[in-house]
């Protein structure tokens, strides 16, 4: 009896052992992942609002808060839990920076004990494969449009049966109070453009129908204040490519800027007419909208706040509004700058000659991302009449993984 007591003394004092080390070794390895990143600051200079614009901002960023926990219950609802629940900040760091439990610049490797990334996040069930989505359509064709609905969360019922929950039931408790708050900043807006844009996209929110908002937001002039907020862009989706998951970004716009870009959105239409390639597979962009705003961005939200940080966008992706309004090219200037400052001069140092990396700068770094977003919604038309882009698909068409998607211009923050 003493030595049977004795044996599972030393089990359990090896466990304790092991139960202590484990955490130990976690906390180290989250560590040397921070300091691969360096800190840069994003400062809001609000010296020029009213009051009234700022509990208008207040409000915009309340919603942006609401929209991020959403985000959260798309990417990783166990990595949401952590982040509330460690008592250690350089995890909590770590987890702000990628939104999941996967480092994002190690091929998504798991730390803080998570298991391997599943492929379509907390959109899918964890287990399901491309194979086993695709064969389950074809065994209940009833199902398929619901199931490759980009608005809809897939799970997996007692049987094994495959169900789709709409977004606007899955993340009501959300998105209710996220479209009130949507609402009061239209109440405090001075621009009834925009204000009528805020109730449209706050009435989408609850409908998953962006359409109408999409074109408001579109036929915005020169607004002073702006947001990105939609579920527009499916990175989060490496199983299918087609699931959306939430982004939003409070804009303020540089005007000094946006006014230099003019002469590009001027000859949009001439560089679309110039492509080498059949006139059926160019339709003109004349008379379409096509505004470039230059703006600060002081708060992100979902998408937009994790992961790589993009310095520029052109949206909406709804190839409808392609072909009949245009798209809109954002340019987050703070964030530019800061992706010139940190990123694009120090390897310009490192790389190339001292006479050459000396004609790095801003400006040509902007001209350059500015031909990028042309060049994105400059894409050849297919003869049936749809543009041959992946935001166009169908769901009859074959799904493109989101990893091999194009993202925006973006910035990495990795030191």
């Amino acid at each position: 009896m003493a030595s049977f007591q004795k044996r599972l003394f030393l089990i359990c004092g090896a466990f304790a052992v092991l139960a202590i080390a484990l955490p130990a070794q976690q906390d180290r390895d989250v560590a040397a992942r921070l300091a691969k990143w360096k800190n840069v600051d994003m400062p809001f200079h609000s010296a020029g609002l009213s009051d009234r614009e700022r509990q208008m901002v207040d409000k915009l960023v309340e919603a942006c808060r609401l929209l991020d926990d959403v985000y959260w219950r798309q990417s990783d609802l166990a990595g949401l839990a952590l982040y509330k629940s460690t008592q250690n900040p350089d995890l909590k760091t770590l987890l702000t920076i990628m939104g999941g439990r996967w480092d994002l610049i190690d091929e998504n490797h798991p730390f803080a004990g998570a298991p391997p990334m599943p492929p379509g996040h907390d959109l899918y069930p964890h287990d399901l494969t491309r194979t086993a989505a695709e064969q389950y359509v074809k065994q209940h064709p009833d199902s398929k449009a619901a199931i490759y609905d980009p608005y809809t969360v897939v799970k997996r019922q007692t049987g094994g049966a495959l169900s789709a929950t709409p977004y606007t039931t899955e993340y009501k408790s959300q998105l209710v109070p996220m479209a009130q708050a949507l609402r009061d900043a239209a109440a405090l807006s001075p621009d009834p453009q925009f204000a009528n844009f805020l109730r449209l996209r706050a009435d989408a929110l609850l409908s998953s129908d962006y359409y109408k908002s999409d074109l408001a937001w579109l036929e915005l002039k020169n607004p002073k204040f702006d947001v990105i907020f939609a579920p527009y862009e499916t990175y989060l989706d490496d199983l299918l490519g087609i699931k959306t998951s939430f982004g939003a970004s409070v804009l303020i716009r540089n005007d000094a800027e946006s006014q230099r870009l003019s002469v590009y959105q001027k000859y949009v239409p001439d560089i679309e007419d110039a492509l080498p390639i059949d006139a059926y597979a160019r339709p003109s962009k004349r008379g379409h909208l096509t505004p470039m705003e230059v703006m600060d961005a002081p708060y992100r939200a979902g998408d937009l706040r994790h992961g790589y940080q993009a310095v520029a966008d052109n949206l909406p992706n709804d190839p409808r509004i392609h072909q009949e309004k245009g798209t809109k090219k954002i340019f987050f200037k703070n964030f530019m700058d800061a992706r010139v400052s940190y990123v694009i001069l120090p390897i310009a140092h490192q790389l190339m000659q001292a006479d050459q990396a000396s004609k790095a700068s801003a400006e040509g770094y902007l001209a350059f991302t500015l031909m990028h977003e042309i060049s994105q919604n400059s894409a050849p038309i297919s003869p049936a009449g749809t543009a041959n882009r992946s935001t166009s698909a169908k769901p009859s068409d074959p799904p493109i993984p989101a990893s091999k998607k194009p993202r925006p211009m973006s910035s990495v923050c990795s030191a």
